[in-house]
């Protein structure tokens, strides 16, 4: 083993992935919803004139 490598087996190596997984969803989720936003304020209404 190197300094500062720890080695995790079993049910707790499960248990740190599953919650990186979650902090990883939440991430992109809030991302997606900044993105959203951002995309719904700059959104302009398409208004079409004869001639």
């Amino acid at each position: 083993d190197q300094v500062g490598e720890r080695v995790i087996e079993g049910p707790e190596m499960i248990e740190v992935t599953n919650e990186k997984v979650a902090v990883a969803n939440e991430k992109l989720k809030e991302a997606r919803t900044r993105q959203k936003s951002y995309a719904d304020k700059h959104r302009r209404s398409i208004e079409f004139q004869p001639g």
